[in-house]
């Protein structure tokens, strides 16, 4: 969390940014602004490592300060790289490699599934009959670049599921074909996860028993690693 002189020096920066705006040579101006910005340089780097390895130093320079212009919205430090994040691509900064995009994600998701809290859920025995979803820890992430296989330029279409391991107490990022991610979205309270399979099948025209022998075993899997979890 920012402690309470953080975010004086954060809200002082901004305030001489709106005082000096025709005024860039202001001495006080300056120091705030290479405190405030080494401050951001320092959480980003930590955070979004791959990402920085892709770049050039002149590239996260000029981004940073662009993001400067605009305040993040929140109070916590850790989740200021979020904001830089969401900045970056909604500014299209790096339009020209895409794929860069994707390593932000990736970065930041593991610090994400990292600095939440969860209460344990039960690790039951999979069943058609119940109904299942992704569970807190967890998400599941379409991908237009080879992430995964760290051939980051190579345009693929994949599916994942990246969860929190607690025996490794680590976050891990699983292949999934298309289908199990669909049939994951579309997971509800309301329904077993066999009524859900059973509207993809039609929907898709598949034989709902070829379905059902294809997907069983990873699905225990994902159970097992807790990764969704019954309702």
């Amino acid at each position: 969390m920012a402690s309470s002189i953080e975010r004086d020096v954060q809200n002082r920066f901004f305030d001489i940014i709106s005082d000096q705006k025709n005024n860039p040579n202001n001495s006080a101006y300056n120091v705030y602004q290479k405190l405030v910005f080494n401050r951001y340089e320092e959480i980003i780097k930590s955070t979004f490592i791959e990402f920085c390895k892709h770049i050039s130093e002149a590239e996260l320079e000029k981004s940073i300060y662009e993001f400067l212009k605009n305040p993040p919205s929140t109070p916590f430090v850790w989740q200021i790289a979020k904001d830089y994040k969401k900045f970056v691509k909604k500014q299209k900064l790096f339009h020209n490699h895409k794929y860069l995009y994707e390593l932000l994600y990736f970065d930041w998701i593991e610090v994400e599934i990292y600095m939440k809290e969860y209460k344990k859920i039960k690790k039951p025995n999979f069943s058609w009959d119940d109904s299942y979803l992704l569970s807190p820890w967890s998400r599941i992430k379409k991908c237009n670049f080879d992430i995964i296989n760290k051939d980051y330029e190579s345009k693929r279409e994949n599916f994942l599921i990246i969860y929190y391991d607690y025996k490794s107490d680590d976050v891990l990022f699983r292949e999934i074909n298309q289908f199990i991610y669909t049939l994951i979205k579309r997971t509800n309270k309301k329904q077993s996860i066999l009524e859900t399979l059973e509207i993809l099948c039609i929907e898709n025209e598949i034989d709902i028993n070829e379905a059902k022998e294809i997907l069983e075993e990873p699905l225990k899997e994902l159970v097992l690693s807790k990764a969704i979890y019954k309702v």
